[in-house]
């Protein structure tokens, strides 16, 4: 398994095992409105995660440069954010929890980045 598969699995996992951890202490405070906005952004963090991925494995064999990044960058950034804006105006979820959910991404990717790092031998992090 390549190591752009092994972060997106991580990192899908990680995200899924944070949604519900964080959607059960929702329900438990007393918020279960705010779980539907929870769910909508967790499934837009996991969208925007495998399109990174995706872009990722689009680039290896060659040289980007690093206008190529930006562009790449820039239009997945435009693209999520009118998306969560989509999700916002027409589902009208809870926005608090739109924004927790999306939230969620980063902090998955950060986890799993980092439990890759300590699997491989040799590597200090």
């Amino acid at each position: 398994m390549s190591d752009l598969r092994r972060f997106e699995v991580t990192a899908s996992l990680v995200l899924v095992a944070f949604l519900l951890v964080v959607g059960g202490g929702l329900i438990a405070a007393g918020h279960p409105r705010a779980v539907a906005g929870l769910v909508a952004g967790g499934l837009l963090g996991l969208a925007n995660m495998v399109w990174m991925v995706g872009t990722a494995k689009r680039f290896v064999g060659f040289t980007p440069t690093a206008r190529m990044l930006q562009v790449a960058a820039a239009v997945r950034f435009l693209t999520i954010a009118v998306l969560l804006g989509v999700v916002l105006i027409v589902s009208r979820v809870d926005p608090v929890g739109a924004v927790i959910g999306y939230g969620c991404f980063p902090i998955a990717a950060a986890v799993a980045g980092w439990r890759i790092l300590r699997a491989q031998p040799g590597v200090t992090g």
